[in-house]
Formats: C-alpha cells, structure tokens, sequence
C-alpha cells in the first residue's frame, strides 16, 4: 500500500502503515510543540528534535466549523457543496493540544473527554486527480496509554 498524498505531510509519520502525529521537543527544557518548531519559546533554546505526538489523545473541546473558511483554506469545496465538521483540540498524552478536524459534526455525539484516534480523512482533489488526505480524529475505546512516543 503506497502512503497517502497528504495536505501537510511534515505533520505526519506511518508506524506500521497507521499516522500518527510529530511534532518536536527542546532537548534543553523539554517543552514539546506541534506542529514542529525551530526555537524554543519557553527556554529560547534552539536544540528542537524531531517528537512523536502518538496518535490518539482526548477530546479537550470542540465546535462545528458552519460555514467555507476563508483562503489559506483550500479544499476545492465552494459554499454549495460546502458540509460543516467538527473542529477540536484533542489533547495528546504528551499534554500538548492539538487542533485537528473531527470526523464527527454532531453535537449529540461529541463530549469532553472523549478518547479520540488520528485517521485521515479527504481533503481536496488536485487537478491532477490526485486525492490529498489530512488528519483528523476520530472517536476512539482506546485510552491515552496506547500512545507512542520517540
């Protein structure tokens, strides 16, 4: 299986072919970000390595994205075709909160606390027919244990 075209491929890495998340971390202070940073804003230090996040967390808040984001936003979708998501910060073992897409927009079914999982989900289709994925979490009966870090 070919790895995915992915909106923002940086973000990501493939253990064993599922996603999970990278960002960095001081190696002066151990302040981790994501996405990945070059400098250190806690301690100004500037020796940042590469940090897996893992790929699962909690679901620390959320909304219904309602209406077509304004340009950088850039998934082909016009205001018609347009369908609301749910957009969250999933807050990931490591304690760090990541903003992230939600595969679920149904406020009855969405809580804070939840375990949620990384997947990815379609984004956009290149003019070239490509089909361009981005992360997204989705509900999840893991818990925070399950997640990796380097």
């Amino acid at each position: 299986m070919s790895q995915p075209v992915l909106a923002c491929p940086g973000l990501l890495r493939f253990d064993e072919g599922r996603p999970s998340l990278i960002g960095s971390r001081c190696a002066d202070c151990g302040e981790v970000y994501f996405p990945a940073a070059a400098s250190c804003t806690r301690c100004l230090g500037s020796r940042l390595e590469p940090h897996g996040l893992g790929s699962s967390g909690v679901l620390w808040s959320w909304t219904i994205q309602g209406f077509l984001p304004k340009p950088p936003y850039d998934s082909g979708e016009t205001a018609d075709s347009f369908r609301p998501y749910g957009v969250g910060y999933v807050e990931m073992a490591s304690g760090i909160k990541v903003e992230s897409r939600l595969t679920l927009a149904d406020p009855a079914r969405l809580r804070i606390g939840m375990p949620m999982a990384l997947t990815l989900v379609p984004y956009r289709i290149t003019e070239g027919g490509d089909r361009v994925s981005t992360f997204a979490f989705e509900p999840s009966g893991e818990s925070l244990e399950g997640s990796s870090h380097v």
